[in-house]
C-alpha cells in the first residue's frame, strides 16, 4: 500500500479491502507480453502491496507472488484473505527484504506515488533478473465530467490542499528508470456498485483520510448528494489505468508507446 499513516488505520484498511476496485485485465496481458509471455511461473514482488488486490490478480494469472507491505493494517488483511500463491512480508519498498537478482518482475500498484524514486528503483534494480521489468500502476477516477467531476470539486472544497491526483500524474511524466525507455499504457473502463461501497472506497483514500474528524460529516453529504442522483443505490465509476514499465537489466529497452 503505502508508507503514509493514514494506512496505518485498522477502519481504513477495512475499507481498502471491501471496496477498492481491481484492474482491467489488459492491464495483465500488457504484463504477460512484456515478460516474453511468462508472467504465469514469474516470482513478481509486489512492492506497497496494501491489502493485496494486485498480488492475488497477478497470482490468478499463474505467477508466483512475494506481497511486500509496511502497514501492519494491511498486512493483516492481506493474509487474512488467503492465497497459497502469495507470500506476505512486512517491509518497505526502500529497503526490500529480499535477496538480490530473485524476482522476474517488481510491480507497485495504487502506491509509486509515495515512494522516494530514488530509492525505490535502486531496490528494484538490485532484486531484480537481467531481464527484469519494474512496473507501477494507478486507477485513477475520471474526474472530467458528470458526478465525478462534481465529487471532486465537493473534495476540493473539504480539502484545498488535494489536487485531483497531481502526485500521479506528476509521476507518471518521469521516466520509471534513468537512462531507460518507459512504455505508458492507458486503459479505461468502469463498474457500478452499491453507493455505500463507492464511499466506502471513497473514506479508504489518503485524502480523505486526512479529513479526520471532520471525514463522517463529508461522507454523509456524500451519502446525500449520490441518494438523489442515484435512487436505486448502484453507482457506475469510470476509470483510467496508467501503466508505467522499464527493463531495468544491462544494455535493454524498451520503445516508449501508448495503449487505449
Amino acid at each position: 500500500m503505502t508508507e503514509k499513516s493514514e494506512f496505518e488505520s485498522e477502519s481504513t484498511a477495512r475499507r481498502y479491502a471491501e471496496a477498492r476496485p481491481g484492474y482491467p485485465g489488459e492491464l495483465y496481458d500488457v504484463l504477460n507480453e512484456l515478460l516474453n509471455g511468462e508472467l504465469a511461473g514469474a516470482h513478481v514482488v509486489d512492492v506497497a502491496a496494501g491489502t493485496g488486490i494486485a498480488s492475488r490478480e497477478l497470482a490468478g494469472r499463474g505467477a508466483r507472488v512475494t506481497a511486500v507491505e509496511l502497514s501492519a493494517a494491511m498486512l493483516g488483511r492481506l493474509t487474512a484473505a488467503g492465497s497459497k500463491a502469495v507470500t506476505a512480508v512486512q517491509g518497505s519498498g526502500h529497503a526490500l527484504p529480499l535477496a538480490t537478482h530473485c524476482a522476474d518482475l517488481v510491480t507497485y500498484a495504487q502506491a509509486w506515488h509515495w515512494m522516494d524514486p530514488d530509492l525505490a528503483v535502486a531496490e528494484a534494480r538490485r532484486v531484480l533478473r537481467p531481464r527484469g521489468v519494474l512496473a507501477v500502476w494507478w486507477n485513477v477516477p475520471d474526474h472530467e465530467s458528470g458526478w465525478q467531476q462534481a465529487q471532486a470539486e465537493r473534495i476540493s472544497d473539504a480539502d484545498p490542499r488535494w489536487h485531483r491526483y497531481a502526485g500521479v500524474e506528476a509521476a507518471a511524466g518521469r521516466p520509471l528508470v534513468p537512462g531507460r525507455a518507459t512504455q505508458a499504457s492507458e486503459f479505461r473502463w468502469e463498474r457500478t456498485v452499491s453507493v455505500e461501497t463507492h464511499l466506502a472506497g471513497l473514506a479508504s483514500m489518503s485524502y480523505i483520510a486526512e479529513l479526520g474528524d471532520a471525514m463522517p460529516a463529508f461522507l454523509d453529504r456524500e451519502r446525500a448528494v449520490l441518494g438523489g442522483l442515484f435512487p436505486d443505490g448502484r453507482i457506475t465509476e469510470r476509470y483510467r489505468t496508467l501503466l508505467l514499465a522499464s527493463l531495468v537489466g544491462p544494455d535493454l529497452d524498451l520503445p516508449a508507446k501508448s495503449r487505449s
